[in-house]
């Protein structure tokens, strides 16, 4: 009984030298990762740039920088009205939205459930129903479509191969029916295509493709473009009009093929806008507005 006593007791000791061991490495581990100030009061988390120098001077703005995530889409049906902010697939989701009073009032029918990350075009191509192309996950284009006025949309494969829009992971690049080509600069954006008329805005200028290249068409200071049939329509600022301007061009760029319709009210004409046929009137969306330009007698 004794022999087992003693046992017992050198077992609990050896235990206790552990225990004591053990609890002598925590602290000194502790110690090491946390040690203390010269003062004895703790330091400042560290802060890091991740390779940003603070102290460098930002780039000027040029009078051809675009925010590509604020492009402007505007299309409209017969009893559906359609317009997009484009947003990013880095960056701000984008907004779709639906009118059936002309524009006087919006509906948020953007399909997030379908994780939509960027709107390439927007186009209605029935009085109510709407598609358009967007990257998803990924930044993966889709064509979606809805026969819901936008409670409900789906991915239908067959249009957007048949589809015209900006690469969404390189705006130099634009997808055609036929195959990718290079578009007239490194950010093209607000590209709108109907029937054989590609168009889109480049370093603040109207391009569209001849089916070899891209012509330049005759106003400067873009803001938006629309196609009306073999015409662009051109959404720019100029000396004549305090807000938004648009001009009519042949989309062949034939000589003296601009004409002027109309001038919108703008409180800002360099912002983001987006325009599209309605009957006879241009519908100018810029800023928080919604304007008509009528284009009979013209």
């Amino acid at each position: 009984m004794q022999r087992l006593g003693t046992a017992r007791w050198l077992a609990i000791a050896g235990i206790a030298v552990l225990v004591a061991a053990v609890l002598v490495l925590v602290w000194a581990a502790l110690q090491h990762a946390n040690p203390e100030s010269a003062g004895g009061e703790a330091e400042p988390v560290p802060t890091f740039t991740l390779g940003v120098q603070t102290q460098s001077p930002s780039p000027t703005p040029t009078a051809n920088s675009v925010n590509l995530e604020q492009t402007r889409f505007l299309s409209i049906g017969s009893e559906i009205w359609w317009r997009a902010t484009a947003g990013s697939c880095t960056g701000p989701a984008p907004v779709v939205e639906r009118s059936s009073d002309q524009g006087k009032t919006w509906a948020n029918v953007t399909p997030a459930y379908l994780g939509i990350a960027q709107v390439q075009t927007l186009e209605a191509f029935s009085a109510r129903d709407a598609e358009l192309v967007a990257a998803m996950a990924g930044c993966e284009p889709q064509a979606l479509r809805t026969y819901t006025r936008g409670e409900f949309w789906a991915s239908y494969p067959d249009v957007l191969a048949a589809s015209r829009y900006i690469d969404p992971r390189d705006p130099g690049s634009v997808r055609l029916a036929s195959g990718p080509v290079a578009a007239p600069c490194p950010s093209a954006h607000g590209l709108h295509a109907f029937g054989d008329v590609v168009a889109l805005v480049c370093n603040e200028r109207a391009w569209s493709w001849s089916g070899d290249d891209w012509v330049a068409l005759t106003p400067e200071g873009v803001v938006a473009v629309s196609v009306d049939d073999s015409d662009v329509l051109v959404a720019h600022r100029t000396d004549d009009c305090a807000g938004v301007a648009v001009s009519r061009v042949s989309a062949a760029a034939t000589p003296d093929s601009a004409s002027t319709i109309g001038c919108a009210e703008s409180p800002d004409p360099a912002s983001p806008a987006a325009i599209a046929k309605f009957g006879d009137d241009v519908i100018v969306w810029s800023g928080e507005s919604m304007s008509s330009i009528a284009t009979t007698g013209r």
